[in-house]
């Protein structure tokens, strides 16, 4: 019985060594894996539906007026944001009028803790504005009250173009600090 005992113990102690030692990697053979779950399992990234509000222009008036869009949800509040942003970037579908050139895009966003979204867009944003100071003041707080309005995390937006904080878009709104909607001129 000793004996056995001690052969067995050889015998593996040999097929580990060769195991180690081997130029090619032991494989056991396993039975395939099946699928317990039919169908694609892969979760889809977009939310629901969902009516968000963007604010544009009024023709001929200075103020800022919200129309409703319906947007497929974001995964995250950061990307429900861009996809807001998107949409404003888009321009309106009535007779109101775009607040943000056509030549902006949007680079990046992110939302600190504190509820301070970042929005960064390209040079466009900077650059195709031409109408002075309320062509300014529409552009950048239809951006603001636009995230704030949708998003209860938001409470203030900072503009920022190619990646840094800037002065002013055109030379009259304060953008270095974060700003707070303003619904009303």
């Amino acid at each position: 019985m000793k004996a056995a005992a001690v052969l067995i113990v050889l015998l593996l102690v040999i097929a580990g060594s060769l195991a180690l030692w081997s130029e090619r990697p032991m494989t056991l053979d396993r039975p395939a894996a099946r699928r317990t779950v039919p169908g694609p399992t892969r979760r889809s990234l977009a939310g629901p539906k969902k009516t968000v509000i963007l604010y544009f222009l009024v023709k001929d008036h200075a103020i800022l007026q919200e129309e409703a869009r319906e947007i497929v949800g974001g995964a995250t509040m950061t990307e429900e944001a861009k996809g807001i942003v998107a949409e404003l970037e888009k321009g309106p579908e009535s007779d109101l009028v775009p607040t943000i050139p056509g030549s902006a895009q949007l680079r990046n966003l992110f939302i600190d803790s504190s509820g301070t979204a970042y929005a960064d867009f390209d040079r466009g944003l900077k650059e195709g504005l031409r109408g002075g100071v309320l062509e300014e003041r529409y552009a950048v707080f239809s951006i603001v009250d636009t995230l704030v309005a949708n998003l209860a995390q938001i409470t203030r937006v900072q503009i920022l173009a190619e990646g840094v904080e800037i002065p002013t878009l055109a030379g009259h709104v304060d953008t270095m600090t974060p700003l707070s909607p303003q619904y009303v001129f």
